[in-house]
């Protein structure tokens, strides 16, 4: 009978043991787990804080490359600047050798391009302003709508980007067949999607992006796929790789007192 009990013991004292083991266990691997957690968020705030710190080195809102304009920002006078012409379009010198890299890449990639737009006076923009009111109005329009729907695609005058020499309206020669008048459909040409993937690394951002209704609320322009702005390789790589407008990144610059 004793043996019996002593027996029962034993078996009873080795259950709690392999218990208690089970539970030590557990406990080391609870807190195992946690320890990734703490340094998932370390890793979290520094990449936060690097996304501030990253600005390209040099870079100040009053370099002549990152001038803007637009319904906020607008020059009632011509901007000093020199002009070159290229496919009987006018750019600024600056960016002639930039633009010609890209479209020389292009070309080797197999797309052909043409310079559909580059510099726009004031007058000129005046001049194309109003007709598109004109128009729209011949069409049946109040003047008010149609002063509206010229707005949504057209800077008012002293509002263009093209008035800097900086801007281009530029497309693959069979996008521009298809859309002459330009419009955001073009981008379902190969050539158009391979002129908006590689614009940053000769310089140039698409300027008007669609990837959100911020990107418009900010440029107060809707997506164009064929309107390219130059800013510089360092400038434009910032800017496509953080997903912001040229507005949004000189407010950047502005907050980190540049």
């Amino acid at each position: 009978m004793q043996r019996n009990v002593g027996k029962k013991f034993k078996k009873h004292l080795l259950l709690i043991v392999l218990v208690i083991m089970l539970i030590v266990v557990v406990v080391i691997c609870f807190f195992n787990t946690k320890q990734p957690i703490k340094n998932t968020g370390k890793i979290a705030k520094t990449s936060s804080v690097k996304k501030v710190d990253d600005l390209p080195k040099g870079v100040k809102t009053t370099d002549w490359n990152l001038v803007l304009v637009n319904k906020n920002h607008s020059y009632q006078t011509e901007l000093n600047f020199t002009k070159v012409t290229v496919d009987s379009k006018q750019i600024d010198q600056r960016i002639a050798q930039a633009l010609a890299n890209f479209r020389s890449a292009a070309q080797k990639a197999g797309y052909a391009t043409t310079l559909v737009s580059g510099y726009r006076s004031i007058a000129y923009q005046t001049t194309v302003y109003n007709n598109s009111i004109s128009q729209y109005e011949s069409n049946g329009m109040s003047a008010t709508e149609a002063k509206r729907l010229t707005e949504s695609v057209i800077q008012v005058p002293g509002s263009s980007e093209h008035q800097t020499g900086q801007a281009v309206d530029l497309a693959g020669n069979d996008a521009v067949a298809a859309y002459p008048s330009l419009e955001a459909s073009m981008d379902k040409f190969k050539s158009q999607q391979w002129l908006m993937k590689h614009a940053p690394e000769y310089g140039f951002i698409l300027r008007y992006p669609s990837d959100s209704q911020q990107s418009i609320k900010e440029t107060g322009i809707d997506y164009e796929s064929w309107h390219f702005r130059y800013v510089g390789v360092s400038n434009a790589t910032y800017i496509t790789n953080h997903h912001l407008t040229l507005e949004k990144y000189i407010q950047t610059l502005k907050k980190a007192g540049r």
